[in-house]
């Protein structure tokens, strides 16, 4: 996963201490200066609104990718035949944006969901992020858990909860 071009693969390290650190620190100084899109995109979602990026969103599919051969497939980080939905010098691009084939990739992210995701208390801000990464069991055995941010996701919305909620009134 990414953000801003750069991995949260660190930053979610020590079950999201850094994480923390940071949000602290850009909610103390930066709101409304520098954008987090991983911070507002929080926000916005806390305010009952539709995630801004795609990794935090409960469907797939609004971001397609168009290769230099003109295919265009469902995703940029599901580059594979087996989800390509045409070429765009033969099939219009609003075609393949809203066929059946991107409709049913959309709908998978939240429809694979372990059981697991259904009971945590964040699934609405987290939605298990992108499901190229959903590739170790959850502690009940069930396949399908994000394979390095779950923890460190829990860990950050426990600790920036509180400071969310007011964010989202103050700019409801």
């Amino acid at each position: 996963m990414r953000d801003g071009g750069r991995s949260l693969r660190p930053w979610l390290s020590s079950r999201g201490n850094r994480l923390n650190g940071t949000f602290d620190e850009w909610h103390r100084k930066d709101v409304g200066r520098v954008l987090v899109n991983l911070f507002e995109t929080a926000v916005v979602q806390t305010m009952g609104r539709p995630a801004q990026t795609c990794v935090t969103a409960e469907f797939c599919g609004k971001a397609l990718a168009i290769e230099h051969d003109s295919e265009v497939y469902a995703c940029d980080y599901y580059v594979y035949p087996a989800v390509s939905l045409g070429n765009i010098r033969t099939t219009h691009l609003g075609e393949m944006a809203f066929s059946p084939q991107q409709q049913r990739f959309g709908y998978a992210k939240r429809d694979s969901l372990p059981e697991y995701c259904g009971q945590c208390r964040h699934l609405k801000l987290c939605w298990e992020k992108c499901p190229k990464n959903r590739s170790v069991c959850s502690p009940d055995g069930q396949a399908g858990l994000n394979y390095y941010l779950c923890s460190g996701i829990k860990r950050f919305h426990d600790h920036a909860g509180p400071a969310l909620r007011q964010l989202a009134r103050q700019y409801a």
